[in-house]
């Protein structure tokens, strides 16, 4: 369990916790294409987090050098309304100058388990990542790595999922290896739904989430009672 108290961050609102997220996402851009001209970020899906892409459409950010990855996508075509993607692109990527080779998709043409093995390939080909999002559920899970799920003890660096206790039942997510292999990690935990899980979690729960290591957390007045 990496749960660290001392790295949460706390804000009034969720978009307070948004607008703070973005900030960090600006900064690590330009940190990270300085040192070695390019920016790999990984999205997550959740009303926050989209607040967030929001915020970043007028951002001061070299976009021909971000590549763009998805923690986790739901089994459904491309361009389809429920999709992370689909949320990402109407949020921020069909609005800013990012080539369309660097918003690196999670194509279900040829099956789950093909998506899962191409997706793999893909995050082998690079070093890490720069800068990952992540949201968090009511279960506590991350991505699409569900609790009780074998997926969790996997050592891949994506996983078919093909048993999700949310619709659709199939999808594609992240794995802790590739997760965890960042220079940065936000966790965006804000509204009422998160107190439950975030009250857990302090009390020493071994949920999904709190296997990402080195993550700093984000969380508003709804999710987390300081008093």
């Amino acid at each position: 369990m990496f749960f660290n108290p001392q790295t949460l961050k706390h804000f009034a609102t969720g978009e307070e916790a948004a607008s703070f997220v973005a900030g960090e996402v600006v900064r690590a851009c330009a940190k990270s294409i300085a040192e070695r001209g390019v920016f790999h970020w990984v999205l997550a899906g959740g009303s926050t987090p989209e607040l967030c892409y929001r915020l970043l459409r007028d951002a001061d950010m070299d976009w021909a050098k971000v590549h763009v990855w998805f923690g986790d996508e739901r089994a459904l075509p491309l361009g389809h309304a429920d999709r992370n993607e689909t949320m990402a692109r109407n949020a921020l990527l069909d609005g800013v100058a990012i080539p369309a080779a660097n918003i690196h998709s999670i194509d279900f043409a040829n099956g789950t388990q093909a998506a899962a093995s191409i997706y793999a390939h893909d995050i082998a080909g690079i070093d890490g990542f720069d800068l990952v999002m992540l949201g968090m559920g009511e279960d506590g899970h991350t991505a699409s790595l569900f609790p009780n799920h074998d997926t969790l003890q996997s050592n891949d660096l994506t996983i078919a999922e093909f048993d999700s206790p949310k619709p659709p039942s199939e999808r594609v997510s992240m794995g802790f290896k590739a997760l965890n292999n960042h220079k940065q990690c936000f966790i965006l935990a804000t509204g009422a739904s998160k107190k439950e899980p975030l009250q857990a979690i302090q009390n020493g729960a071994d949920l999904p989430v709190t296997h990402i290591e080195n993550a700093v957390w984000v969380v508003d007045n709804a999710a987390w009672q300081t008093s």
